[in-house]
């Protein structure tokens, strides 16, 4: 069975790592030059370290939760 064209994007999302190097209350940078907004307050200012494990743990959930729907979505059918 063919892959939604979404799940073969996470496939290669899962593979790459992002590499934080600044992070302040408001915005992050990762080592791409990439510079993305922190949508919510986090009510301080984490450490690099603290950032890019939730940075990772985060890539993780979104890679399950779409496996998981795939899933969902492949038995469905039958």
């Amino acid at each position: 069975m063919k892959s939604s064209k979404f799940m073969r994007v996470m496939k290669v999302m899962e593979n790459k790592k992002h590499k934080v190097i600044r992070v302040s209350k408001t915005e992050f940078e990762l080592d791409t030059g990439d510079i993305y907004p922190i949508p919510f307050d986090l009510g301080y200012e984490p450490t690099l370290e603290e950032f890019q494990k939730f940075i990772d743990d985060s890539k993780s959930l979104i890679s399950e939760f779409v496996k998981k729907s795939e899933k969902e979505k492949r038995n469905a059918k039958w």
